[in-house]
């Protein structure tokens, strides 16, 4: 059922008012205040902007703030400290230990409780937390004194007749790095014992005695004194008086003799121990380490060769956790001149009040806060020609006075290989690595935008042959491009940015090139060429803008693509290097980059020194994605067709 109205039910509105257009009361924004109103419309732009400004700002000022000797100055005994950081290290987390793994350890300091041992070479056993340490063995063949035990075997090679060894007390020289060899005193009383575990050969063992450790010395073994054979396992007992007619001063030959020459160079004999006695008494003993550094004795090289290998030795190590800066702060001994013993007294006033002294003569102790924590004794000498005496002071320096330091310092990102301090560094070679990002990334986009614009834009035969042209330009293999460019102008930061740029622009201009073509036919394009509008108006006016957003954001991912590209030939060696400078106007570039840092680092990974590789590639990944948020953001900010929009 249809409900009719009638006209009581209407009333107009406004009838007797009269209605005109009212005046905007916005004002009218300009296209970089709408593109900034768009920027700012996504809270992660602007939280990547700030990211990516604030990494801008520290790359300027941490240097600046840095004392200079902590980064440009190479400090051995700073060298790779881990991160240490304050508050964190309260909590266990970055507070400047390391953890050590398979350490080889000092067989002198096993626990005979705990059966536990640790390496004393490089740390103090009041700085490794021993509730940490841990010791496990590997099985080895190297032929070094952190191996233990193993069998010693002695191999005839292919086509030869034999191969021996000498039997020498030895003492390694640290001087000529070399082993220095002395001779036994074999008299009666005295026997050699060699305790064979395994043979398979159709030779002998034979045991000479030699008035020299050196083959060339003689021209057959017929000089040597033959001892006796040996041809089966076991332990043997050989009287060396049998031979020698009177006491004796030599060496001890071991030699494996086969009857003909090897067929396969598989004939060896296992040698477990070789004894010297007297009356019972081991007098000198070879086995494992000292067993397998005897020499070779080979007379007739054109018949005698083999290997001397050696077998199922062991290796202890440890894995501990390691306090690197109080190891590295500690007190340290020293020795000063009396003048400067004065020197520092008077320098630091009250420390001669603090002083406390020992019932052990010349020794006192200072009290807390002093670069002198005690004197452990004092002595004077007389100055040869002079009549004049020095006293010397041998005193414990505190340790952070010692390396120049008021207080224990903290390196947040840990030192590098060369002590310094790696946040400082980075934040150097970012500086460097953004400067050269950015300068390539302003000289190929005008030099992309140029050729793509004039490409796209007058088409046809200029279209084909400037593209033609880009084809064969970015042909030429990279490492060969970059090769010849260190070969022109040497290595370093112009050959680094020649070559970033060579094919770089490319890049620009195909993006370029695209968007003219898109935006080249518009209606408003038309219509400004109707109107008579130049070509570099039309150009610059009506197309570029509109292609600004998406050129701009191909550039900007550019930059840490560079960064990339920097890090990727300074590993191969193409890069800048450490120690260069290069000056453009008021901005130093140093030789320290990203780039740099990472080549630096990635050589100790294996060290277990991580951070020096963790570090800086977590600054380059930030970036990478700032970059990344960054370029997208400022896409739609500059992209006019989006203009008025939320």
């Amino acid at each position: 059922m249809e409900k009719e109205y009638s006209k009581d039910y209407f009333k107009l509105v406004q009838e007797d008012e009269r209605l005109l257009d009212k005046p905007l009361k916005t004002k009218q924004l300009s296209y970089f205040q709408d593109a900034m109103l768009r920027f700012t419309k996504n809270k992660y732009n602007v939280i990547a902007t700030i990211i990516l400004a604030i990494f801008i700002l520290m790359s300027i000022f941490v240097p600046i703030l840095t004392p200079e000797r902590l980064y440009s100055q190479t400090n051995s005994q700073l060298k790779t400290l881990p991160p240490r950081v304050p508050i964190l290290e309260k909590i266990g987390i970055l507070d400047g230990t390391n953890e050590y793994l398979n350490q080889p350890i000092d067989y002198d300091t096993i626990d005979p409780v705990t059966g536990l041992g640790y390496p004393t070479d490089r740390f103090q056993k009041e700085f490794i937390y021993m509730d940490t340490l841990t010791n496990d063995t590997i099985v080895g063949t190297e032929r070094d004194a952190k191996y233990v035990g193993g069998t010693n075997v002695l191999y005839v090679n292919f086509e030869k007749i034999a191969y021996g060894i000498v039997i020498a007390n030895s003492e390694y020289n640290l001087t000529t790095e070399e082993f220095e060899y002395t001779p036994f005193v074999l008299t009666n009383g005295s026997t050699i014992e060699i305790d064979i575990t395994d043979l398979d050969t159709t030779g002998i063992l034979e045991v000479y005695f030699s008035t020299s450790n050196i083959p060339a010395d003689f021209e057959s073994y017929d000089e040597l004194v033959k001892l006796g054979e040996i041809s089966t396992t076991g332990v043997k007992s050989i009287n060396p008086m049998d031979t020698l007619t009177a006491t004796s001063t030599g060496y001890i030959v071991l030699r494996h003799k086969l009857p003909e020459t090897s067929e396969n160079g598989s004939e060896f004999i296992t040698l477990n121990s070789v004894s010297i006695l007297y009356n019972g008494e081991v007098t000198a003993e070879f086995s494992g380490y000292p067993l397998a550094v005897a020499p070779i004795f080979v007379i007739d090289s054109q018949l005698e060769n083999g290997r001397f290998s050696r077998e199922d030795a062991v290796m202890t190590r440890a894995s501990f956790v390691y306090d690197s800066y109080a190891a590295l702060f500690r007190d340290r001994a020293q020795t000063i001149g009396e003048s400067e013993y004065l020197r520092l007294l008077a320098d630091n006033p009250g420390m001669e009040e603090s002083i406390e002294y020992s019932d052990v003569p010349n020794q006192w102790t200072f009290g807390e806060g002093f670069p002198i924590t005690e004197v452990t004794g004092k002595e004077t000498v007389l100055v040869p020609g002079t009549g004049k005496t020095n006293t010397n002071y041998f005193v414990m320096v505190e340790g952070t006075y010692a390396l120049g330091f008021e207080n224990v310092p903290f390196f947040l990102f840990g030192t590098d290989v060369f002590g310094k301090d790696l946040f400082t560094l980075i934040w150097l070679g970012l500086r460097t690595s953004l400067l050269l990002g950015f300068m390539a990334a302003a000289i190929n986009i005008v030099l992309g935008v140029i050729w793509g614009a004039t490409s796209a834009y007058y088409g046809g035969q200029v279209d084909m042959l400037m593209e033609r042209f880009l084809d064969i330009w970015g042909s030429f293999p990279q490492i060969t491009m970059i090769g010849i460019i260190t070969v022109l102008v040497g290595p370093g930061f112009l050959a680094l940015l020649i070559f970033m740029i060579y094919d770089g622009w490319i890049g620009a201009a195909k993006v370029t090139r695209f968007q003219f073509y898109r935006y080249k036919g518009r209606e408003y394009v038309l219509a400004a060429r109707t109107l008579g509008a130049t070509d570099g108006r039309i150009i610059f006016k009506h197309i570029l803008p509109n292609a600004l957003g998406t050129i701009v954001t191909r550039v900007i991912l550019s930059i840490p693509s560079v960064i990339f590209l920097e890090v990727n030939l300074s590993y191969l060696g193409f890069g800048i290097g450490n120690g260069q400078r290069l000056t453009i106007g008021p901005i130093e570039l140093t030789g320290t980059s990203i780039g740099v840092i990472l080549k630096d680092g990635q050589e100790q990974i294996l060290s277990g020194n991580t951070w020096l590789v963790v570090f800086p590639t977590i600054i380059v990944a930030i970036l990478m994605i700032t970059f990344n948020m960054f370029g997208n953001a400022l896409r739609d900010a500059l992209n006019p067709q989006l203009r008025g929009s939320e």
